[in-house]
């Protein structure tokens, strides 16, 4: 298998995710995702169903003499996360699968080529990563003056860190019941309240410091189980300070470059 000259991995990188493309699909706009991604982007449609695309126009989506195209979740709308554009339904992304099974790519890391649908797993593994930056050096940036520059709501975040404030656990938004992880939470709402209006303030939105606490959902079990599937301890060490944190996460973001 011959190298390619260049190969950009942007190119093949998934704009959620932000890792090499796994099962990639496509949207009527072209943009294409993950399909475990495409998930969070279900909604519902703010036009007509007359006035959204269910034909994806890529070029894997071309009907052929062999091949006719195959929509997927054609009654389901998705809300682009690049463009916005809304489309009915999705498309495998065959000509990016036949790319991923052929090119080769080089790891950012240790340079070692593969081709690039094996390029994911041997990324999440490779032991010869470097740390190019100290994280005492990541710290001392963060000094008085720095977080001076932060804004409102991320000064009000880094205070309610401190203080311990809890954004594990949350108020169902139709009742008095409270201190419910989110798997709880919509477990409460399917048996208890799936019948009642869906118009509600999302509890997990309306906790953030950049929340609206005022902001409707048209549909807040849809917004829950598609906004906010995972857990936040899953992300998120509670024994690590913020300073430690943020040194830890923007260290990590250095790895690849």
């Amino acid at each position: 298998m011959a190298t390619p000259p260049s190969i950009d991995l942007e190119d093949f990188t998934c704009s959620i995710c932000r890792e090499i493309f796994e099962n990639p699909v496509c949207l009527s706009c072209s943009h294409c995702f993950c399909h475990a991604c495409l998930n969070g982007l279900k909604k519902s449609p703010t036009s007509s169903s007359s006035d959204l695309s269910s034909v994806p126009q890529s070029q894997s989506s071309t009907p052929t003499l062999i091949y006719k195209p195959k929509v997927h979740e054609t009654n389901q709308c998705f809300g682009c996360a690049i463009c916005r554009k809304e489309s009915l339904g999705y498309l495998d992304c065959l000509d990016l699968v036949a790319d991923l099974k052929t090119l080769e790519a080089s790891c950012p890391q240790c340079k070692q080529s593969l081709l690039i649908c094996n390029l994911r797993k041997h990324m999440e593994q490779c032991t010869q990563t470097k740390k190019k930056i100290n994280v005492n050096d990541i710290k001392n940036i963060f000094n008085p003056d720095f977080l001076k520059q932060l804004s409102t709501p991320q000064v009000q975040a880094l205070e309610k860190a401190r203080e311990g404030e809890n954004r594990s656990t949350f108020q169902c938004p139709y009742c008095v019941t409270a201190n419910l992880a989110v798997e709880d939470l919509c477990k409460h709402i399917e048996e208890n309240h799936l019948d009642e209006e869906p118009q509600r303030v999302c509890p997990i939105c309306a906790s953030m410091p950049w929340g609206d606490k005022h902001k409707l959902s048209a549909n807040v079990y849809q917004h829950i189980v598609s906004r906010h599937r995972f857990s936040y301890e899953t992300y998120v060490n509670y024994d690590q300070n913020e300073d430690d944190m943020i040194a830890e996460a923007v260290e990590r973001s250095m790895l690849y470059y």
